[in-house]
Order: C-alpha cells, then sequence, then structure tokens
C-alpha cells in the first residue's frame, strides 16, 4: 500500500463529528451561538420568572417570610460547587468528545457524571437535614427568622440531588449540542412548581413551605423526565446500553477539569453567605430588599447563562474538531449578544428600581431599602454579561484553573473588602453592599476577558 492509500485510510477511518456538531460547525460563530443561546435565553428566562413568581407569593406573606425564605435560600448556594463543577466538567468533556467523533466516550462521562452527582446530593441532602438551624443562626438569622427558613432549608436541601441530576443531564444534552429538549423541560417545571406553589401557599394557606414543597416536587419530575430522555438519545448522545460504574481514568478526566471549579463555586457560595452576613448587620428591611434584588438581577443575568452555555458547547466542539480559531470567534460572538441583553436589562433597573421592588413586596419600607442599591445593581450588568459569556468559554476549553484564581482575588481583595467599606464606614448601608459587587462585575469582567483574548485556553487538554 502506498503512502497515498494509507492516508487515506487513515481519513476514513477517523472519527467524524457528531451530526449535530457538524451541523453547527456549518454556521457562521455568530449564528451558531444564538441557534444555541435562543432555548436558553428562553429556559433561563422562564426559570427567573417563575421563581420570581413563586418569590412573590412568599413576598406577600410579608417582610419576615421574604427574609426567612431568602436566607435559607443563601445556603443552597453551598450546593453550586455540586451542581456546577460536575456540570462543567460533564460540557467540557462531553463537548469535546462529540467534536471528535466519540460519542460513546461523551456517554461514559455523562453516566460517572450523573453517578457522582447522585451521590453528592445525598451527602448534602442529609447535611441540610441535621443543621437546617444551626446554619441559619450562624448567619445572624434571628429566632423569628430561623423558625421560617429551617424547615424550608431541611426540605429543599433533601431534594438537592433531584436537582443535581437535573442540571448533570441537561448540561450533557446542550453539550451535544441540544438546548431545546433542556428549554421544554425547564418551561415544564416551571409551570408545575408555580401552579403547585399557587395551591400550596394560597389555596391550602401552608405559608412559605409551600415554595419549598413545590420547588422540590418540580424537581424530582424534572430529574425523572431528564434521565428517560437520555437514555433515549438526544443530539447523538445516549446513556443506554452502556456501564453505570465509576472508572479511574474519566473520574480523573472529570476531576481534572471540575475541582478548579467546585472550588471557585465553593468561594462563590462562601462568597455569597459572608455577604449575607453583612446585610444582616442591617434591618430586616434591608434583608428584605437584599432578597428581592437577588431575584430581580436573575432577569438580567439569567438570558446570559444562555449564552454561556452556547459559548461551552461552541468552543467544546470547536477544540474537538481541531479548529481553535472558530471556537474563539464563537466565544466573542456570545459575549457581544450577552452584553446587548443585560445592558437594556440594566438600564430598567436604573430608571425603574422602585416600580420592580413594588412587584415583591407590599411593604414601602423594603421598596426605599433597596432603590438606591437596585440602580447601582442595573450600572454593573453589562458586566456582568461579559462575565458570564467569557467565563462561560474558558470552562467549555477546560480552563478552569484562571477562573478560579479571579475569582479568589475577586471576592476576598475587592468584593467584600469594598461591600463592607461602602456599607458601613461609609455609611451607605444595603447601597454601598452592592456598590462594592458592582465594581467587582467590572474587574472580574476585565480579567476573564484579557485571559480569552491570550489564547492560552486552547491548549488546555482535555
Amino acid at each position: 500500500m502506498s503512502i497515498q492509500q494509507a492516508d487515506a485510510v487513515e481519513v476514513e477511518e477517523a472519527p467524524a463529528p457528531s451530526a449535530r456538531a457538524a451541523e453547527l460547525a456549518r454556521l457562521s460563530p455568530s449564528r451558531a451561538a444564538l441557534e444555541l443561546a435562543w432555548p436558553g435565553i428562553i429556559e433561563q428566562s422562564l426559570s427567573a420568572l417563575g421563581t420570581a413568581v413563586v418569590f412573590a407569593f412568599v413576598g406577600h406573606l410579608g417582610a419576615t417570610a421574604t427574609a426567612g425564605v431568602g436566607a435559607a435560600g443563601n445556603f443552597l448556594f453551598l450546593m453550586f460547587p455540586v451542581w456546577r463543577s460536575l456540570a462543567i466538567g460533564t460540557i467540557a468533556v462531553v463537548s469535546r468528545r462529540m467534536g471528535q467523533g466519540r460519542a460513546a466516550e461523551a456517554a461514559d462521562a455523562t453516566r460517572q457524571s450523573l453517578l457522582l452527582g447522585a451521590i453528592a446530593g445525598v451527602l448534602f441532602g442529609a447535611f441540610f437535614v441535621v443543621f437546617a438551624a444551626p446554619l441559619l443562626r450562624l448567619l445572624g438569622a434571628d429566632e423569628e427568622i430561623v423558625a421560617i427558613g429551617a424547615p424550608f432549608l431541611a426540605v429543599v436541601g433533601a431534594a438537592n440531588g433531584a436537582a443535581t441530576l437535573w442540571l448533570i443531564g441537561t448540561s450533557a444534552m446542550r453539550a451535544a449540542g441540544d438546548t431545546r429538549t433542556p428549554m421544554f423541560l425547564s418551561a415544564a417545571g416551571v409551570l408545575v412548581s408555580v401552579a403547585l406553589a399557587y395551591v400550596f401557599i394560597d389555596v391550602l394557606g401552608v405559608g412559605p413551605m409551600g415554595s419549598a414543597y413545590a420547588s422540590s416536587i418540580s424537581w424530582g419530575l424534572g430529574m425523572c423526565a431528564m434521565l428517560v430522555l437520555l437514555w433515549r438519545g438526544v443530539a447523538g448522545l445516549s446513556i443506554a446500553g452502556g456501564p453505570w460504574h465509576l472508572s479511574g481514568s474519566t473520574i480523573r478526566q472529570l476531576f481534572g477539569i471540575s475541582l478548579p471549579s467546585a472550588a471557585e463555586s465553593a468561594t462563590f457560595s462562601f462568597g455569597i453567605l459572608a455577604l449575607s452576613g453583612l446585610v444582616f448587620r442591617l434591618s430586616t428591611a434591608d434583608v428584605a430588599a437584599h432578597q428581592i434584588i437577588g431575584q430581580i438581577e436573575t432577569f438580567s443575568f439569567f438570558p446570559c447563562i444562555g449564552f454561556s452555555m452556547a459559548a461551552s458547547a461552541l468552543v467544546g466542539q470547536g477544540l474537538g474538531m481541531g479548529d481553535p480559531e472558530r471556537a474563539r470567534r464563537a466565544g466573542w460572538a456570545a459575549a457581544g449578544m450577552a452584553l446587548a441583553w443585560a445592558t437594556v436589562a440594566g438600564f430598567i433597573f436604573v430608571v425603574a428600581p422602585g416600580l420592580l421592588l413594588g412587584i415583591f413586596t407590599i411593604s414601602g419600607a423594603v421598596v426605599i431599602a433597596g432603590i438606591g442599591a437596585l440602580a447601582v445593581v442595573g450600572i454593573g450588568q453589562p458586566a456582568q454579561a461579559v462575565i458570564f459569556a467569557l467565563g462561560g468559554a474558558l470552562r467549555g476549553a477546560g480552563d478552569t484553573r484562571y477562573p478560579l484564581v479571579v475569582s479568589l482575588v475577586n471576592w476576598f481583595v475587592v468584593r467584600l473588602p469594598l461591600a463592607y467599606l461602602f456599607a458601613f464606614p461609609f455609611g451607605l448601608g444595603l447601597t454601598g453592599i452592592w456598590l462594592g459587587v458592582t465594581i467587582d462585575y467590572f474587574v472580574r469582567a476585565a480579567l476573564l476577558a484579557l485571559r480569552f483574548r491570550s489564547g492560552a485556553w486552547a491548549r488546555v487538554r482535555v
């Protein structure tokens, strides 16, 4: 056989990208990013709307109910290291393998991520059930807030395993190039959650616990639907027919990406708790306003998560196909579109903060406490968009160590010190806390943009 014939055989036998990855590769990077992002935008917007509606049900029960549920919700950020890190590891590996045409390896990584998520979900669930009340007291909540927040945290904490598996499974779908199926699953989950919250809170009079029951049931149903669909196959990825056991090589591969991301997420989680500790030094109205502002901000950054997911999938697939230039262009395209969205949302926060706050509370004191803070949050939304999109692009490439370093610097050198300084020595209260957060957004966005521009992420091995 001649050298030319041997080369031809090698080319013919080389695995081709999955059909969906190849289809996306035929589009321009901007078109491909929008193709993957728009279902994510709808999904995240519906999710934000559903969460806001449920939170509004709770908010109309009064400031103490709002503060109790919001305080308990802060501890769910402790689950972010699990949810986010395993999902990011799954996205990086699955997108790269689908781009390389190695669907069996992508399915194996998905199965093992699901197993790891199930184990972590059980452990964390037991932790929240046992330590719900002490955790809230550690945060500085008074007994009135603990009485509401502790049972809420125990229920949603026990159900967190279902949410973890749902996120891992839908992340695998997106990495394979299907963002529409997660959108439909999420939309169904929102409808179930809102309907159940209305029944539990307004019809049956269960009180704030109604939102906990509604979320838990919705998570469980979503997890079951996700597993059925992945078993049948989505965008060339199916978890059926393969082994369901953990292997050292795949775990090392996943953990090589996931552990830095887990550390970054843990930094975020404990940073959120530290920030909440500062807020609890203010009045109950400030605490309630802080929780509501967090809900309102989701309308800006949840759609940006859609662009982040698109960037992750396209960067991973582009690198899997051996085309880092296409991966680079896809990352910048996603960032540009996210920036446009967040700028519009931020403008609305700046010009109508009182109107937005009034949707979620009947307390005039809560509205007054949050007006300045929400306006400041609006200024930072363009930077928030860059953080999401380029952060997603870097993680899709498997570059998770640099974002970890950035997170450590920003939380403990920028955000928390500035939030304390503006809130207390400068006397700006809740507005000062969010001013520190907003400055952090711009610093973090600049650092991530410099990293993506350098191209070092393209040399990370997955």
